[in-house]
């Protein structure tokens, strides 16, 4: 994914209260995005949508009627629900009437993700312009898209890149249902994820971008994605996460290194931030791990612990 355009990064086309300040917004780093308290009437003359825009009820309940072309759609929102609103749809006006409201929306810059894996145009399913709909797997992205933003972006470039992409990959699998099409079905080779995770035990400090990822392996960031889901379970973003949270461990049993210094070296934001992943992923505080092997309770590292019985990455381990 490249960089998103500094006056695109806050999606506010109705002039509603923000709930993301302009230095919040500037921190993230993914897909346009906007959350607002939306104004309880909207009534709003367009030609055509210029942005392909998802846009969702995080709260409350609206009526909607939405006219394109010499069509109206009349819609009854509540929580979770959606609308995609394709570049290029005339939409000659839309109405709202909103109660306790807040919607999040976002850009889908397809610039951005020109290919998303799907090298032959002719295969490319059309998008469609869809004024209601549900979809939970979006619902919850576009909530973690909006959290994290209002609080500052702590999780780096590779997070909102992947939630972003993520948000473009689910959208295209709806298309491709409509179309029939075939998911990716390929996979990483061992000397693609060795490659990766080298590069990620070398760069830990620093904030990892999904394209540097995709180019060590030689791939487009969408395609890359799909590939390494087949591979190995769950997203690049998670797998440099518990790559992080290891080494962090690995610090912290070892030695005496300030625990700061630690989650700075790892590539954590703040000792907070490192302390969260921490007890999400061991169900213990950092500190605390380190007091219980400094008295010898049950906390040793072992190679089991991080390898098993196998001599493979134990599943809940978080090696990488």
């Amino acid at each position: 994914m490249g960089d998103i355009p500094r006056e695109r990064l806050q999606i506010n086309p109705h002039g509603e209260r923000s709930l993301l300040t302009p230095e919040l917004a500037a921190q993230w780093r993914g897909f346009g995005l906007g959350w607002v308290e939306a104004a309880p009437e909207v009534d709003a003359s367009y030609s055509e949508v210029g942005m392909t825009t998802l846009a969702m009820l995080d709260c409350g309940q609206a009526q909607a009627e939405f006219v394109s072309g010499r069509k109206s759609f009349h819609c009854d929102l509540k929580p979770d629900a959606m609308g995609l609103f394709v570049q290029g749809t005339p939409i000659n006006r839309i109405r709202w009437e909103c109660r306790n409201v807040r919607r999040i929306m976002v850009e889908v810059d397809l610039a951005l993700v020109p290919e998303l894996g799907m090298e032959a145009p002719s295969r490319r399913p059309t998008w469609q312009t869809e004024f209601e709909f549900h979809d939970d797997g979006l619902a919850a992205v576009l909530r973690m898209m909006a959290s994290e933003a209002a609080n500052g972006s702590p999780n780096g470039q590779l997070y909102a890149q992947s939630l972003s992409m993520g948000v473009a990959m689910r959208l295209q699998q709806r298309a491709a249902r409509r179309g029939r099409l075939h998911a990716e079905r390929g996979k990483l080779s061992a000397v693609q994820v060795q490659r990766l995770d080298e590069w990620i035990h070398l760069h830990l400090g620093q904030d990892i971008s999904l394209p540097q990822l995709a180019e060590l392996v030689g791939f487009s960031p969408a395609h890359f994605v799909r590939l390494f889901r087949n591979t190995v379970g769950y997203a690049p973003y998670h797998h440099v996460l518990r790559s992080r949270l290891a080494w962090a461990r690995q610090q912290l049993l070892a030695g005496d290194l300030p625990i700061t210094a630690i989650a700075a070296a790892a590539g954590f934001s703040s000792q907070s931030h490192l302390t969260t992943a921490f007890m999400r992923e061991y169900k213990i505080p950092p500190a605390k791990m380190r007091r219980r092997e400094a008295v010898g309770v049950g906390a040793t590292l072992t190679a089991i612990d991080f390898y098993g019985q196998d001599g493979h990455p134990a599943p809940d381990s978080g090696h990488s």
